[in-house]
């Protein structure tokens, strides 16, 4: 996992976070330490407490695709990825060009609070995880998509505790369809691939809709009795 930046008190409170969930999940307790540790979170609670943060679709679009302000502020509260969120292992995304063609390469460990079956991380974190970085492919787009379709096919146990490499790249664009597919490895196992299906949308015509739905018109007329 990479050290947060010295320079953001939001990282680092994030990875004590990050390492009490592992401890948390892993370790014999006793209980009364426990409690007392329950007892600093309530305390620690209180110190977070405030007004709502803008999401990264709130920052700012550009033609329906996020600026760099809104993609900023994605990676730090992303669920995969994001340095402010503490339920995300990190992962850390790059867009990677070679002889090959261009694609996103991701790398993570997972510890044990991410664990599903025996010394392996649950299945449904690793379609996730898939859904993360063939989403990211779509900043690679000019118009991109949202996810329609994701098919997984697991090949062998995705361990925890070591370093898995997920690799990322788009493989059909053609009117609103865009077909991406990816990869996860450790060392030189391929653990799982995935095929995902994304559709172009119209993001400003999604911002409103799902506006709407949190904050919809009152009925100007509550009694229902009409003029």
């Amino acid at each position: 996992m990479d050290s947060p930046e010295v320079d953001d008190p939001a990282a680092r409170l994030a990875d004590e976070l990050r390492g009490a969930i592992e401890e948390l999940s892993s370790v014999a307790h006793d209980p009364e330490r426990v409690a007392q540790a329950a007892v600093m979170a309530a305390e620690l609670r209180t110190f977070l407490d405030g007004p709502r943060a803008p999401r990264w679709y709130e920052a700012g679009l550009v033609n329906g695709v996020i600026d760099e302000e809104s993609g900023a502020a994605f990676n730090k509260q992303s669920l995969y990825r994001g340095a402010h969120n503490p339920l995300a292992p990190p992962m850390a995304v790059d867009v990677v060009e070679d002889e090959s063609g261009r694609r996103v390469e991701s790398r993570v460990t997972l510890g044990l609070a991410y664990e599903g079956p025996p010394h392996g991380v649950h299945g449904g974190y690793v379609a996730g995880m898939f859904d993360d970085v063939l989403g990211a492919t779509q900043q690679m787009m000019e118009k991109p998509g949202v996810t329609g379709r994701l098919t997984v096919h697991y090949r062998h146990i995705t361990p925890i505790e070591e370093e898995l490499t997920l690799r990322a790249w788009v493989t059909e664009a053609v009117g609103r369809r865009i077909v991406a597919k990816a990869t996860c490895h450790a060392g030189d196992l391929l653990t799982a691939e995935a095929e995902a299906l994304f559709i172009r949308v119209d993001f400003n015509e999604v911002k409103d809709r799902m506006a709407a739905r949190r904050d919809p018109d009152p009925d100007p007329d509550p009694t229902g009795s009409g003029p």
